[in-house]
């Protein structure tokens, strides 16, 4: 009877013994969220993708008979396509390394007038032309003050390429620079070197709403002589509503204010359809930028500036 009873005193022991162990193993692992990572932020973690800009417009204009001659129509077009390549990586902690690259190409034909930010340029003979843009190094900080508001603030810096670019380059160029109604300008503002500082915030209500606000300072030097420096203060906000999981809706409102040019604030609403996982996965972009005001506006005229554009690519 003693060593029945011993031999259950031994087993139940060795019962209660393991009963934790196999609680452990059977317990559920944590999912890998957002929240544990706090990557919900555009701002925070691995990025490369590949952002594309296509403008195309045109005009006709009638000019009025002279000495006796036949009135006569004048016939303007442009086309910019602009594909950048760009990567942040994440370094430590909060720190990012940014870098970009654009693939431009531009086509012109007829009289064109634009403002380089103070500097007027015309051209009245077509050209058509392909070149790499300007290269963007920077370093930016992203980091959560809440579980639902990201921080992040960062410097940049762009190499001019073409520090004396010939007419068919520029005329390529300027094809492009109004493609983005003043934001992002250093990408094809040949003949400058450019420095520029941002800050910004990222709020995510319910993992359904997210709102981003931004503002940066950009400084253009030249690389010719006889040209004088331009900044341009870049301020947007962007909300997206993705009631289903990855898919949203949105809209982006921005304005820039060109310090030296005589358009001093260029106001542009850009509606897009998004896929942004939370926290890590591909991702894709598509909207319609159109320019609402004067000089570049109402977009949906003729000669104006509306501009497609598409982002795609991948976070980790």
């Amino acid at each position: 009877m003693s060593t029945t009873k011993a031999s259950l005193g031994t087993l139940f022991l060795m019962l209660s013994l393991a009963a934790p162990a196999l609680g452990q193993e059977a317990a559920p692992r944590q999912p890998v969220t957002d929240k544990t990572k706090e990557r919900w932020a555009k701002s925070q973690g691995g990025r490369f993708g590949f952002e594309i800009d296509v403008l195309s417009s045109s005009y006709q204009r009638e000019i009025a008979a002279a000495n006796g001659e036949e009135a006569s129509v004048e016939e303007s077009s442009r086309l910019g396509v602009a594909i950048t390549a760009a990567t942040q990586y994440k370094l430590f902690a909060g720190l990012h390394l940014d870098a970009e690259i654009p693939f431009v190409y531009g086509d012109v034909s007829g009289p064109q007038s634009t403002d380089l930010f103070g500097r007027p340029f015309s051209s009245g003979a077509g050209y058509s032309q392909f070149f790499i843009g300007n290269p963007t190094f920077g370093l930016h900080y992203a980091a959560n003050a809440l579980p639902i508001l990201a921080l992040f603030g960062g410097m940049s810096f762009t190499i001019p390429l073409h520090p004396h670019p010939g007419t068919e380059l520029e005329v390529a160029s300027v094809a492009n620079f109004p493609a983005r109604a003043y934001f992002d300008a250093q990408r094809v503002l040949l003949a400058h070197w450019a420095f520029r500082a941002r800050v910004g915030t990222e709020i995510n209500v319910g993992k359904v709403l997210f709102l981003t606000h931004d503002l940066a300072s950009q400084v253009f030097f030249p690389t010719r002589d006889g040209e004088d420096t331009k900044t341009v203060i870049e301020q947007g906000n962007e909300i997206a509503f993705r009631p289903f999981g990855s898919f949203g809706i949105g809209v982006r409102l921005q304005a820039a204010f060109p310090l030296s040019s005589t358009n001093s604030a260029q106001l542009a609403a850009e509606p897009f359809v998004d896929w942004e996982p939370l926290v890590k996965g591909s991702f894709t972009r598509v909207g319609a930028l159109v320019a609402l005001d004067d000089d570049l506006g109402f977009g949906l005229d003729q000669g104006k500036v509306a501009t497609i554009r598409v982002a795609l690519g991948s976070k980790w």
